[in-house]
């Protein structure tokens, strides 16, 4: 297990050695990151991928690059108090997963930057929806919307109140797709399927649109019915010619595809009530950091009932 304050070095090396990429967890405290650390054990489990614990304190100035500070210095009691932290939620995830391979990782930094850099080349960087700063009307926290804002992998945020269901008990992935933007759908769509594929749940593919004449006055607005069901029937078409490819790659994935009428946020939303996963797309431009994420997705992450991945496409 990894206690320095550059990146380890022995774990550098497994993420080049291995196909394997591993999960990464972001550990706040043990009562409010309890959710996260086990979705992700879970997900590591599924993968056969090792488990990366990790802590970002940020209370005083980062330790110098190079420099281990001891415990009789403030940079070193902080540190030694991250790494007891790591400790316990090692031993936890070990009691319970006892087969994984887990690292710990502690980290001089702000939680957002230093946790998207450690998992920039995870298969999944996992994070709990609020953390200890937190209060009970808080959506999200700032600190899981800075994690988002700054990752390069699939983001798993940890949020709603009901524990996933096991395959049998009709799990289910739910993916919103735009199929006026389809060149923007093949990572999520990749991503959605291959979970489902994990899990053994079921997928559904949701298009939700509105009649543009509806936001002008009733007496320019609204198309004819008969225009409405032809857009309706073309959005059917271009969302199962989107979903084809991947249902025969998939064969044993059960598939829904939907297409509804209604503000799209809202229908995710309402969606999410019957799902296990919520999966939607944020654009990662080449030769910037992060992904960036419209008012769809920050609704999302805000007011979804299931956890939501947040994967970088484009």
């Amino acid at each position: 297990m990894d206690r320095t304050g550059a990146f380890p070095e022995a774990l550098e090396d497994a993420v080049t050695a291995t196909v394997t990429r591993p999960v990464v967890v972001g550990v706040d405290d043990l009562e409010h990151s309890a959710r996260a650390v086990t979705a992700g054990a879970r997900e590591a489990r599924l993968r056969g991928a090792p488990l990366w614990l990790a802590h970002a304190y940020h209370w005083l100035p980062p330790v110098v690059a190079g420099v281990t500070p001891g415990g009789d210095t403030p940079e070193g009691a902080v540190r030694d108090a991250a790494t007891a932290l790591l400790s316990r939620a090692v031993a936890r995830t070990h009691a319970e997963f006892p087969d994984l391979e887990i690292h710990d990782y502690a980290m001089s930094g702000h939680p957002g930057p230093a946790l998207a850099d450690l998992a920039e080349d995870a298969a999944l960087l996992v994070i709990g929806g609020r953390g200890r700063g937190g209060f009970a009307g808080m959506l999200l926290g700032s600190a899981a919307l800075s994690t988002v804002a700054h990752a390069r992998c699939p983001v798993l945020v940890v949020r709603g109140e009901r524990e996933a269901r096991p395959a049998e008990a009709g799990g289910r992935v739910l993916v919103g797709i735009d199929v006026l933007a389809p060149t923007t759908g093949t990572e999520v769509l990749g991503f959605a399927f291959e979970e489902a594929a994990l899990h053994g749940y079921g997928l559904r593919a949701v298009h939700a649109w509105e009649d543009p004449g509806s936001f002008y006055p009733v007496a320019v607005g609204h198309h004819p019915r008969e225009t409405l069901d032809e857009m309706d029937a073309e959005r059917r078409r271009r969302l199962d010619s989107l979903i084809a490819p991947w249902r025969r790659k998939h064969p044993d994935t059960i598939v829904e595809t939907q297409v509804v009428t209604g503000p799209p946020s809202k229908k995710l939303v309402e969606s999410s009530r019957t799902a296990d996963l919520l999966v939607i797309g944020g654009l990662h431009y080449t030769g910037s950091t992060g992904i960036r994420l419209g008012g769809l997705g920050h609704t999302l992450l805000h007011y979804a009932h299931c956890p939501v991945v947040v994967v970088p496409e484009g």
